[in-house]
């Protein structure tokens, strides 16, 4: 009778030791959802060119917080590579900081490898790696395998076309062969993208890659429609 009572006592305690670590899991999810949403709308509302950093540290706080509480959410650590990039853009002194630049890079670089790692099937998030990547490496074989996992699990994906483009026009003297293969193969597929095309003449123009691009488009059946477009005419027979 007695061990009957005490079995009963130790499930009741053990009912409600589980019960409140699943009460405390919840909070620490809600809470932590809520600070991610917190510094997305912040930095939904970031003005383009940023005026100061004010809005982004506080945006960075709360995606910090988010992380904190709530490690294992691979959007939270993506958002956060994106707030330690969108960081270098606030003044030219920070821009040309080498040592904040690095420190950034390197930041930004462990959140997005955290981010695949816990999940490997975003596309943007692997492309965004090769880019960062590629910002402190150049065109390395490291960069191409990040892209090719971005293809692997993205292959249509518009932002994998334009950020091996992007990847490929700022280290254009320094390509291996597969790489300027690879730059090609994305170029033509990015095309099929219609009107969205035309953000790849301003991406080349941003990182001094418009007379390769330019030069890209000139053969080729696959260009065709670009070569008679307006942006083409704007910016490659200008």
């Amino acid at each position: 009778m007695v061990n009957s009572k005490l079995k009963k006592f130790f499930q009741i305690i053990a009912l409600a030791v589980t019960t409140l670590i699943i009460c405390y899991s919840s909070m620490q999810s809600m809470r932590a959802n809520a600070w991610y949403f917190n510094a997305l709308n912040i930095v939904k509302q970031l003005p383009a060119p940023l005026v100061n950093n004010v809005d982004l540290e506080l945006a960075e706080h709360a995606i910090t917080l988010a992380t904190s509480l709530e490690p294992a959410q691979p959007h939270y650590w993506q958002l956060f590579a994106y707030i330690k990039m969108r960081s270098l853009g606030v003044t030219k002194k920070v821009a040309n900081d080498l040592n904040v630049k690095s420190d950034v890079y390197k930041q930004a670089e462990q959140a997005l490898l955290k981010s695949v790692e816990l999940r490997q099937t975003w596309p943007n998030s692997w492309i965004e790696l090769a880019k960062v990547t590629s910002y402190q490496n150049g065109a390395s074989e490291q960069v191409y395998n990040y892209i090719q996992q971005a293809k692997k699990v993205g292959p249509f994906n518009f932002d994998v076309h334009v950020g091996a483009i992007q990847i490929a026009l700022m280290n254009w003297h320094q390509l291996s062969p597969k790489f300027k293969a690879l730059y090609l193969q994305e170029l033509s597929l990015s095309v099929k993208h219609g009107y969205k095309f035309n953000q790849i003449f301003y991406i080349a123009e941003q990182v001094n890659g418009l007379q390769t691009l330019c030069l890209s488009l000139q053969f080729g059946t696959d260009f065709e429609k670009v070569r008679t477009s307006n942006r083409y005419k704007k910016y490659c027979r200008s």
